[in-house]
């Protein structure tokens, strides 16, 4: 018997963002107590094969999640509260069988581009990352539960980073951070899937619900993975095409755009559910106000990027590896792109169940994101690389925007 999910009363938009505002302030933290550490003390090889480690991860977790992450908080508000605990349950279990081969996979590959020296790193890092795949995140964020993100998600991380940040000034060595997540990672993803659903339910797999659910997330699995071919694969794509300084500037560059984007994921956190709530009897203006929201949002990051992003990155990682102000307007573009992106996509292309529209722009993006950064890489270094993911996310935007027009003249 499966225990139930907890049902709180339903917060207002303002109790939304403010709690899941704070998502991506701690995500963000915690990684700087240890990054600006390991680009001064391990050097550029290990900066690089800990980027490639979690570019080639976050790619591997898509296949992982299982387009849960697009799709699940939606699936979870307009749910029955006692259908919510069976929905996670069968997700468990298919993204249970994907796991084994997308590990195997990420962590081969990382280990091959990572330099030489820095490889177990490089392949423990893509095993931390891939692991997050199996996270329960989705599930909180549906039940409009921050909390929950903040204990089972980001508060073991933050002791791992801190742990491995002194591990590395006191023992210089690198493979703690990996090896600290992934035992964080599994912690916490174990221990909210016990407290939800149980655990006879978490091991009693049943191979025609895998295949059911499998077939039924075919269109938003194929969506994250198209958006992740041409977003978290840009670190390794930049790191084949480009000489090893400029793919070390352009990782620095890369993990401020990561602020931007989690603070544009957060946001569209907190209105994915939101907007069709009630039955949807209010979702026009409530859509409305999800595109000024995550406008401003994508305006300021431009504006952050244009204005402070040479600066930010030489401060926080150094000036070996620091940006300069080509790079940083191309990531300015692009966490406009992705703030615009979402709210079409994530927010209203999903509540209007236009799955296979969402899925044909973020693939059309993709056919354009990847050859950009790849040849763009090549010609213009970091520059380069960095434009070409804007590319990919403003050729996604506008399919994504052509698809809403014809959605909206004939939704219910």
């Amino acid at each position: 018997m499966t225990a139930s999910a907890p049902q709180p009363s339903t917060p207002s938009l303002t109790q939304r963002i403010l709690a899941f505002a704070g998502l991506p302030f701690l995500s963000l933290v915690t990684p700087f107590l240890f990054l600006p550490i390991l680009a001064r003390v391990a050097g550029a090889d290990a900066w690089l094969a800990i980027a490639i480690g979690q570019s080639v991860g976050a790619f591997a977790a898509l296949f992982v999640a299982l387009g849960y992450n697009t799709v699940g908080p939606t699936m979870v508000a307009l749910a029955a509260p006692d259908a919510r605990t069976e929905l996670l349950r069968r997700s468990v279990h298919a993204r249970f069988a994907l796991f084994l081969p997308a590990v195997i996979v990420a962590a081969v590959i990382a280990a091959v581009a990572s330099p030489e020296a820095n490889r177990l790193d490089g392949a423990l890092m893509s095993v931390a990352m891939t692991l997050t795949g199996l996270s329960s995140s989705w599930f909180m964020i549906g039940l409009g539960r921050a909390g929950l993100i903040v204990r089972y998600e980001i508060l073991p991380r933050i002791v791992a980073t801190a742990l491995a940040a002194a591990a590395l000034l006191l023992l210089g060595q690198v493979t703690w951070y990996p090896a600290l997540l992934i035992v964080a990672t599994i912690a916490s993803i174990a221990a909210y899937l016990l407290r939800t659903v149980g655990a006879r339910d978490v091991l009693a797999a049943r191979p025609g619900e895998i295949r059911s659910t499998l077939r039924s997330n075919r269109s938003a699995m194929t969506t994250e993975i198209a958006g992740g071919a041409y977003n978290s694969l840009a670190v390794t794509f930049v790191s084949i095409t480009a000489p090893t300084a400029q793919a070390a500037a352009y990782v620095s560059g890369d993990k401020l755009y990561r602020i931007g984007q989690y603070s544009v994921s957060a946001l569209g956190n907190a209105l994915q559910g939101w907007v069709v709530e009630d039955d949807g009897r209010e979702f026009p203006a409530r859509v409305r106000r999800a595109f000024l929201l995550h406008g401003c949002l994508g305006l300021l990051g431009l504006a952050a990027f244009a204005l402070l992003g040479p600066f930010l990155s030489g401060l926080l990682f150094g000036e070996t590896v620091a940006i300069d102000t080509a790079t940083a307007l191309g990531f300015g573009v692009a966490t406009l792109g992705i703030a615009i992106g979402t709210v079409l996509g994530r927010v209203t292309l999903v509540a209007l169940g236009a799955r296979r529209e969402f899925m044909t722009s973020v693939l059309i993006g993709a056919a354009a994101g990847v050859p950009a950064i790849l040849l763009l890489a090549g010609a213009f270094g970091a520059a380069g690389g960095a434009w070409g993911l804007a590319i990919g996310e403003l050729t996604s935007v506008t399919c994504q925007a052509i698809f809403v027009a014809l959605r909206w003249r004939t939704r219910p």
